[in-house]
C-alpha cells in the first residue's frame, strides 16, 4: 500500500481518467522533474532536467567540547542539511546517542531559536533544542531492533469488523479514560504495531507502539501472515534466465502444448531454470531445465526389453515444458543509459512480478513483489529520495477511501509516495496487488535497506539524499509492454503544487456527486518532505 493514487498525465484530466476533470484554459502548468537523456510521458507543459537546489555556503564547524547528543524530542529529531532553515537529511530516534564533529553559532535564528547547532557525524546538523550534550559513548544498536527469530520489528494487528464498522483509536490512555473523542477511525483492514494490552473499565485496549489506544475487540493479530518468503543472492555463477512457479501449482508437460496430458505438477515458488522457449503471448511455452543433481532419464524406460548381446540402450531424458503465464521470469537486462557502472540500481519488472538488484552489470539480488494492482506503478527511472526504517501509509485527503497500515518497515521512496516496502500483511508476492508501491516480503525488504548505500547510522530513523542525481535508481518497465520506457512522472519527492492539483480535482468531483470527503491524512513524522 501507498499513501496516494496514481497521476494520469495527458488525456483528459492530468490527475485520473474521467474523473474531476480541469478545463485546459484552467490547467497548472506542470513541471516534470526527469533524468537527462529519459523520454517522458507526453501531457507536461513544461520539461526540465532534474537540478540540486542550491544552498548558501555552511558556516565553518567550531571545535567543541561536546562529543556525542543525545535526542530528546518525543519521537525523533530532525536533522538538516545545513546549519540554517533547510531540507531534511534524516532523523534520530528518541532517546539514541549520536556522535558531534563539532558546533556551528548561526547568526540568526532560522530553524533553531537557540542558534546553537551540532554537527553531527557522517551528516547534517541538529538544533540544540532536539537533543542534549552526553558523556555516553555513541548507540550502537539500530534505530528499529528487530527481536531475535522474528521477521518483522513489531506485533501487529489488523481490523476484522465488517465493512461501514469503525473501530475507534484514540491519541492516548488519558484520552480514553478522560472520554475524549477518537483521533482516527479505523476500517476492515487497517492494521496497527500494538506493544501491549490493558484494561480500562472493564474493556481490553491495545496500547500501539506510538502510545495511541483501540479496543482489542474487533481485531485480530496477524503474525502467522507475515511472509517467510524471502529472494535470492546471485553471482557471476547464477544461470540465467531463472524464475519461480507463480500459482499454487503449475502442471508440466513433456511437449510443449498444455492440451495434453501433464506428467506432473510443481508447487507454488518451485524455482526453474529456463531452457528454452517457444511460442508467443498466451501460449508462450518454457522448457524448463532438469534440477541440479538429477539423473538423466530416471524412471524414464526402464521397462523397454533389451536384445540378446545389445548394449542397454541409454535413456533419454523427457522434456519438461510449463505454461510461461505460470512462471515469475527473472532475466538479466544491461544497464540503463546514465546509470553509472558502479552504481547500486534496482530494476522492477511489472510484467512478471520481479525485482533484481544490481551492482553496475551484475546482478546481485533477485525477489519477487507485488506493484500496484487497480493503480499500476510508475514506470520510468527513479532515484531513491529517502530511506525510512518504518512510516504509517495512510490515505490523503484527496482519497475517498481511507486506510491506515501502521509502521510499514524498510521504505525506500523512489517518486513521490511511492515506495519500495516490506509488506506484513500478505504472501500473494509474484502477483500485482499494492496500491501503487512495490510490496516486498519483509525479509527481502530488510536485505535491499540494508544493502542500498549509504547505510543508516545507528540510531537514525532515516536518510534523504541531498542530491538525487548521486542516489541509486529504481528502474521500472513492463517486460510484457513492448514499447520504449516512459518517464510516467516526476522524479524525487511529492510536488506541493502537483499535490494541491489532485485534491482541487477531487473536491471539484466531490462536489458534482455530492461525496463527502474522506478524512484528511496526518502527515508521516520525520521522513515526509
Amino acid at each position: 500500500m501507498c499513501l496516494w493514487g496514481a497521476v494520469v498525465v495527458g488525456g483528459g484530466s492530468a490527475w485520473g481518467q474521467g474523473q474531476g476533470q480541469t478545463p485546459p484554459e484552467k490547467r497548472k502548468q506542470l513541471v516534470a522533474l526527469v533524468l537527462p537523456g529519459v523520454r517522458r510521458v507526453p501531457g507536461y507543459e513544461k520539461v526540465r532536467p532534474y537540478a540540486s537546489p542550491d544552498a548558501e555556503g555552511d558556516p565553518p564547524i567550531e571545535p567543541s567540547d561536546v562529543k556525542a547528543v543525545e535526542a530528546t524530542e518525543e519521537n525523533e529529531a530532525l536533522v538538516l542539511q545545513h546549519p540554517f532553515l533547510s531540507p531534511l537529511i534524516g532523523a534520530v530516534v528518541h532517546g539514541a546517542r549520536v556522535p558531534v564533529k563539532g558546533v556551528v553559532h548561526a547568526k540568526n535564528a532560522r530553524g533553531c531559536a537557540t542558534r546553537l547547532w551540532y554537527a553531527l557525524d557522517p551528516w547534517g546538523y541538529v538544533c540544540s533544542r532536539s537533543v542534549k550534550p552526553t558523556t555516553e559513548p555513541p548507540t550502537q544498536e539500530a534505530a528499529m531492533p528487530v527481536p531475535q527469530g522474528e521477521r518483522v520489528p513489531y506485533h501487529y494487528v489488523m481490523v476484522g469488523v465488517p465493512e461501514g464498522v469503525n473501530v475507534p483509536m484514540w491519541g492516548s490512555v488519558d484520552s480514553v479514560r478522560d472520554g475524549e473523542e477518537p483521533e482516527r477511525q479505523l476500517q476492515r483492514g487497517d492494521t496497527v504495531a500494538v506493544q501491549k494490552t490493558l484494561k480500562i473499565e472493564g474493556r481490553q485496549y491495545h496500547v500501539s507502539v506510538e502510545g495511541k489506544v483501540l479496543p482489542v475487540e474487533g481485531t485480530y493479530p496477524i503474525d502467522a501472515k507475515v511472509s517467510a518468503w524471502h529472494g535470492e543472492v546471485l553471482d557471476d555463477k547464477t544461470v540465467f534466465p531463472f524464475g519461480w512457479v507463480t500459482p499454487e501449482t503449475a502442471k508440466v508437460y513433456a511437449v510443449p502444448d498444455p492440451r495434453t496430458q501433464p506428467i506432473e505438477t510443481l508447487p507454488r515458488r518451485t524455482r526453474l531454470i529456463i531452457a528454452e522457449e517457444q511460442g508467443k503471448g498466451g501460449r508462450r511455452m518454457l522448457r524448463i531445465a532438469d534440477p541440479p543433481g538429477a539423473a538423466a532419464g530416471e524412471g524414464q524406460g526402464q521397462g523397454q526389453a533389451q536384445g540378446q548381446g545389445q548394449a542397454p540402450a541409454q535413456p533419454q531424458p523427457t522434456a519438461r515444458w510449463v505454461r510461461a503465464a505460470d512462471v515469475n521470469e527473472v532475466r538479466r537486462i544491461p544497464r540503463p543509459e546514465g546509470i553509472s557502472p558502479a552504481a547500486q540500481w534496482i530494476d522492477v519488472d511489472l510484467g512478471e512480478q520481479v525485482l533484481v538488484a544490481y551492482m553496475g552489470e551484475q546482478p546481485v539480488y533477485a525477489t519477487l513483489t507485488s506493484s500496484g494492482r487497480a493503480i499500476p506503478t510508475p514506470r520510468g527511472n527513479y532515484p531513491v529520495w529517502a530511506k525510512v526504517s518504518a512510516i504509517s501509509m495512510k490515505s490523503q485527503a484527496y482519497e475517498d477511501k481511507p486506510y491506515f497500515v501502521n509502521k510499514v518497515p524498510w521504505v525506500l521512496f523512489f517518486q513521490a509516495h511511492n515506495a519500495i516496502h516490506g509488506a506484513y500483511w500478505h504472501d500473494r508476492f509474484g502477483v500485482s496487488k499494492s496500491h501503487g508501491c512495490v510490496n516486498v516480503s519483509p525479509l527481502d525488504a530488510r536485505y535491499l535497506f540494508d544493502w542500498l548505500t549509504p547505510n543508516l547510522p545507528s540510531g537514525w530513523t532515516g536518510f534523504r539524499p541531498p542530491d538525487l542525481m548521486a542516489s541509486p535508481t529504481v528502474h521500472v518497465r513492463n517486460s510484457h509492454e513492448k514499447v520504449e520506457l516512459l518517464q510516467e512522472r516526476p522524479i524525487g519527492p511529492p510536488d506541493k503544487e502537483l499535490e494541491a492539483l489532485k485534491l482541487e480535482e477531487a473536491e471539484a468531483r466531490r462536489a458534482s456527486e455530492g461525496a463527502t470527503a474522506a478524512p484528511a491524512a496526518e502527515a508521516p513524522a520525520g521522513m515526509q518532505p
